[in-house]
């Protein structure tokens, strides 16, 4: 009796480690130190809860979708991956990413009420990923430097040329850094084209809004701070917000830790601003900008698909992401990391009124949608920015190529995409 109790007991041991399942996940563009937090809070909180071992790992931004492609195509692909928008959409639209609005409805319906907008991974109602981290454009103001020179920091962009002027005549410069003509200038005019109610390219008919009449509003008003109102095209905006030289700058919302760390004899002396905006026809104020995100998904050919998803579930919830946060401000004094969970923004390492308006920059603006093609079809923007600056084309006559050139390509690739789009509809 005792020999069969002994084998049964061997026999339960070995039937539930037989189904205690593993997942991997490849981590995009995360510090190796920020990887180890979040694999030591697995094993700690997740696994003895579950079951469930994970093997997390953080892979640079540099070549990242090509080993993942290489993975799908081989079928070697981890359970989870994570990615920019256009990248989890991209294989999502190809058939290697589960489309979690579809085949979890319910489960995703519960995660997404606590996380910023994820739209721009809903390509066409599928629910591609998860958001994780988000960026977005926003504003820093030189306090002191408004105060003694008599001004406020702007609400509007026709309030931003006001100004621009009288900050100029006592030597301080308003610029853009991400989002300016020598750093991806496609951004800066997106932000001012969306407030004017136009957009690059309808996500749904697939055809370009380049000559949409509130995106030529939009870009015109854009590339005027430049030829009219004579806008920096180049900044350093750490050594020149430090001097004084830039009284306010437009730039990636973690250029936070970069001024704090670099100039600490600023402290109490600036601020964040929200993105001047653009009023609209009900008198309102359109402050969105232009926001990034990264998602979570699950991989077709992964064979622990609930699995995973009690993993991103797990890992996207307020308590574990503010643990996140915290442990990352002690481990890695400097760094910033902006969760896509809203309840962790508390944890995010800023002082409590730049923390009330990165909530409000956020919450107002969403992810840039992707379509086919998105990731070479963007740069025609760009293009239109440098033949007005460079080149001395008008503004609709730039517009204009680029809005012809991304109809062609458009066309090309959705050709190209076709029997994929089909399958999704």
């Amino acid at each position: 009796m005792r020999k069969f109790m002994l084998t049964l007991a061997l026999v339960c041991v070995f039937t539930v480690a037989s189904f205690a399942a593993h997942i991997e996940v490849w981590q995009f563009s995360m510090a190796n130190e920020f990887a180890r937090i979040i694999q030591d809070l697995i094993e700690q909180e997740f696994t003895p809860k579950t079951g469930i071992t994970v093997s997390f790992t953080a892979y640079p931004s540099e070549g990242f979708q090509s080993k993942v492609l290489l993975a799908m195509v081989s079928g070697d692909a981890p359970d989870i991956v994570t990615g920019p928008v256009d990248h989890l959409v991209e294989y999502g639209i190809r058939g290697s990413i589960v489309p979690l609005r579809k085949e979890f409805r319910e489960e995703l319906e519960k995660i997404e009420p606590r996380l910023y907008s994820g739209a721009g991974m809903d390509h066409n109602g599928q629910g591609f990923g998860v958001v994780q981290v988000v960026g977005a454009i926003t504003g820093f103001q030189r306090t002191d430097i408004l105060a003694n020179v008599g001004v406020e920091y702007p609400t509007t962009w026709a309030e931003l040329q006001q100004i621009m002027p009288k900050l100029k005549a006592q030597g301080h410069e308003v610029a853009f850094g991400y989002g300016g003509p020598a750093a991806s200038p496609q951004w800066g005019a997106y932000i001012l084209m969306k407030q004017h109610g136009g957009g690059f390219v309808d996500t749904v008919n697939y055809t370009s809004l380049l000559n949409d009449p509130g995106t030529i509003a939009g870009f015109k008003e854009y590339v005027e701070l430049y030829t009219v109102h004579k806008m920096p095209q180049e900044i350093n905006y750490a050594n020149m917000f430090r001097t004084g030289d830039l009284a306010i700058f437009f730039d990636s919302i973690t250029a936070y830790a970069a001024v704090d760390r670099s100039a600490p004899e600023l402290a109490g002396r600036w601020s964040y601003g929200l993105m001047p905006g653009t009023p609209r026809p009900d008198g309102t104020i359109d402050h969105q900008t232009f926001m990034s995100a990264t998602g979570l998904a699950i991989t077709k050919t992964s064979k622990h698909k609930k699995e995973a998803l009690a993993f991103i579930d797990w890992l996207m919830q307020d308590d574990i992401q503010t643990k996140l946060m915290e442990e990352l401000t002690k481990q890695m004094p400097g760094a910033m990391w902006v969760t896509g969970n809203k309840a962790a923004l508390s944890a995010v390492p800023l002082r409590d009124a730049d923390r009330v308006i990165l909530d409000k920059q956020l919450a107002v603006s969403t992810p840039y949608a992707y379509f086919p093609g998105s990731m070479v079809i963007n740069r025609y923007l760009e293009f239109a920015v440098h033949e007005v600056l460079q080149v001395g084309n008008t503004p609709e006559q730039a517009l204009a190529n680029a809005h012809n050139l991304t109809e062609q390509e458009l066309r090309q690739k959705l050709a190209e995409y076709e029997r994929f789009i089909k399958r999704l509809l």
